[in-house]
């Protein structure tokens, strides 16, 4: 990028930030605006800063042709923010306000924009998605099948649904990303700019570095900490990766290990109270509920997520014999919290407003307020006016993809709506799967990894939910449960093969095969695997019901993941046999069941097995002392 290029890039960054934040203390602009003008600025950070192309230089700046689309992406985007009360008081697609030419051809080339832009960001998947809906949406008269079929739109009348209503391009995904989304990723940007990623590894280390796997458990918890506030998986996965899997390796855990360990980590962290990833608060709208609500329901499944993970690499570091990092190598842990304690604050400031009531862009703004002032105890961490310009760009660079993608998912979501395919998804879904929850939730789950490939959470989690949560309501789930089992679903799109990008990531780092890799994945997210069941068998989990059934629901789906990992891993105490294994996992299968009756036998074969490894542990350890 040349030095005019950078310049207008960082001022436009820097003033989408503002905006923001401006917007988070005085209020918000009226849908229209508030949405449109992150899109017409992300179009234009994303056509100067990221080529059509990857062959050839790079480094000679924009070429004529993207600073022409930087330019265009003004005024057509811009219609929208300086029309807005038109926009507001029309009737859509109706002979009182009809389309003129010029919202035409602003309809076409905002359409073309958006989505090269995502193209640009996020690769074809996606796209691709949403030129499908496109052409479903214009000529589905035509499917000689009835229950796709819809009645005829003319092309004027599908332009005007997606890019002049709010039910399009300037749909609830991309308010929810605009309004809520952004702002937190700039918080993000401002933690990382004051040191929390370093203090986080560092207190991961002071903690847990020493112990058996230790690296691996530091991962797993810096990545976990990291990723409650990037809220994004592959970002984490470089982010933390650059240190953690260099250390994993160096103690002689096997480059494929180290890299599903951290692919998973980060993957963990988009379900981490306080903040979560960025499709918490799509959730939130789109289940009607306080976003503070989704934070407290995701503490019971994080806490089980990350425990069957530390678990797994517990039992791993005893089978392989692996130790921690030396302790002459570990941090000090006093020394830590005093050089770096103060950054645990601004988190502990956001989640005290949450807990106050105030509104999620409100907390957002005084955690980025309080990060500075807090950065200010010590010279290391301390955020002075070229840092904050550097974290107000950081932070709105960070967000083009968000912003991008959930404006190009509102051709798919408008599409959807128009011509009824979401509903006629979910009949389907209903009819296939009969009287059976489990089916329902079978496919609803697949068609989340299907969907979700090559995409992140959000996109995934948008696409299927308009279609998948309707199914599964219809079956008697409830509504916040089945946005939160659709969720769950999105995020594993990223460590489940053939697409898994936080795998890829990891690999890359770790210098590992890709499939090799994947296949260690696949074997350690077994909890994450069995979470979005979990929690529609035992709402419990996420703090429903009373007291008793919380902590039945907890204690039966913890004990069930370890055994079940214990069977994964053949290690209890000592190397087990395949008939050991099997009645693990037996075990781990009669506590996840929902019913007491099967978790009662469960009791019973668990205090056998108990019994058993204790006496053969007893006679193995006689016979080494003889």
């Amino acid at each position: 990028m040349n030095k005019l290029a950078a310049q207008i890039v960082r001022l436009v960054a820097i003033g989408m930030a503002s905006f923001h934040l401006y917007t988070a203390y005085f209020g918000t602009f009226y849908p229209y605006v508030q949405r449109s003008v992150p899109v017409m600025l992300s179009l234009v950070i994303a056509f100067l800063t990221v080529r059509a192309s990857t062959r050839g230089r790079q480094d000679n700046g924009p070429p004529l042709y993207d600073w022409a689309l930087a330019l265009l992406s003004i005024p057509v985007i811009g219609y929208i923010t300086v029309n807005n009360d038109y926009l507001a008081n029309r009737w859509p697609m109706t002979p009182s306000f009809p389309m003129t030419e010029i919202e035409i051809i602003f309809a076409v080339l905002a359409t073309v924009l958006i989505l090269e832009a995502t193209r640009r960001v996020l690769g074809w998947p996606l796209v691709v998605v949403a030129i499908i809906a496109l052409i479903y949406t214009y000529l589905g008269e035509y499917i000689p099948i009835a229950a796709l079929r819809h009645r005829p739109f003319t092309f004027p009348h599908m332009l005007d649904y997606l890019y002049l209503t709010d039910n399009g391009i300037w749909g609830v995904a991309l308010g929810v990303t605009a309004t809520y989304i952004v702002l937190f990723i700039i918080f993000g940007a401002f933690a990382e700019r004051s040191g929390v990623s370093e203090f986080f590894i560092d207190l991961s280390n002071a903690i847990a570095g020493h112990t058996k796997g230790g690296p691996a458990k530091v991962a797993i918890f810096s990545s976990g900490l990291i990723g409650s506030i990037t809220g994004s998986t592959v970002a984490n996965v470089y982010t933390t990766g650059q240190f953690t899997i260099p250390m994993m390796k160096r103690v002689g855990y096997r480059p494929s290990v180290a890299g599903a360990v951290e692919a998973l980590a980060s993957n963990g962290g988009q379900i981490m109270p306080p903040i979560l990833g960025a499709t918490a608060f799509v959730l939130a709208a789109y289940s009607g509920v306080p976003y503070i609500k989704v934070a407290i329901a995701s503490l019971i499944p994080a806490l089980l997520y990350f425990g069957g993970l530390l678990w797994f690499i517990h039992l791993e570091a005893h089978k392989t014999g692996l130790e921690g990092i030396a302790k002459s190598e570990k941090p000090d842990l006093v020394t830590v919290l005093r050089k770096g304690g103060h950054l645990i604050s601004p988190l502990l400031v956001l989640i005290g407003c949450l807990a106050y009531g105030f509104s999620p862009i409100r907390a957002a703004f005084f955690a980025i307020m309080f990060t500075i002032a807090i950065s200010w105890v010590r010279k290391e961490t301390r955020l002075g006016p070229k840092e904050i310009l550097e974290a107000l760009e950081a932070g709105a660079r960070n967000s083009v993809l968000i912003v991008l993608t959930t404006a190009a998912v509102g051709f798919v979501i408008g599409g959807f709506l128009i011509t009824g395919l979401g509903l006629n998804v979910s009949s389907a879904i209903i009819t296939l799967s009969g009287d059976s929850l489990v089916l329902a939730l079978i496919l609803v789950g697949i068609a989340c990894l299907v969907l979700g490939m090559g995409m992140n959470t959000v996109a995934a989690f948008i696409l299927v939910s308009v279609v998948g949560v309707p199914a599964l309501t219809a079956h008697g789930v409830d509504p916040f449960v089945a946005n939160m089992f659709v969720f769950y679903f999105a995020l594993l799109s990223h460590i489940t093969p053939p697409v898994c990008l936080a795998i890829f990531a990891g690999a890359q780092i770790a210098g590992a095969n890709i499939w090799e890799t994947a296949y260690m994945g696949v074997k350690m997210a077994v909890v994450a695997y069995l979470l979005p069941f979990l929690i529609v068998a035992a709402p419990g989990l996420l703090l429903f019901g009373s007291p008793y059934t919380i902590v039945v629901s907890v204690l039966t789906a913890a004990i069930g993941a370890a055994f079940l990992i214990v069977g994964i891993q053949g290690w209890s105490l000592f190397r087990i046999g395949w008939p050991e294994r099997l009645f693990a996992f037996l075990i781990g299968a009669c506590f996840i069941w929902p019913d007491v009756r099967i978790q009662g036998a469960g009791i019973a074969l668990a205090v056998a097995f108990g019994g058993m490894t204790m006496l053969q542990y007893r006679k193995r350890r006689g016979q080494q002392t003889a």
